[in-house]
């Protein structure tokens, strides 16, 4: 499936902030914050953080569902 990029960072950047240690939660919250803001800036309608992580869920579930197959081991 293609995707923009910035779409697949903010894919990225939401998986690692699910899969993380506690210990890096902070960081990696920021970075998928830093990337919502940027995704907001292109909009010309402003929705909130929360709708935006709500419109790319679908999407990111089949993202999600093809890092867990990537991680799988090859038999």
């Amino acid at each position: 499936m293609s995707r923009s990029p910035l779409i697949e960072a903010i894919h990225e950047a939401r998986y690692d902030l699910e899969t993380c240690a506690p210990h890096e939660k902070p960081e990696l919250r920021r970075k998928l914050d830093e990337l919502i803001a940027q995704a907001l800036a292109r909009c010309a309608s402003k929705p909130s953080r929360h709708e935006v992580l709500n419109l790319l869920y679908d999407d990111y579930k089949e993202f999600r569902k093809m890092k867990k197959r990537q991680e799988w081991p090859k038999l």
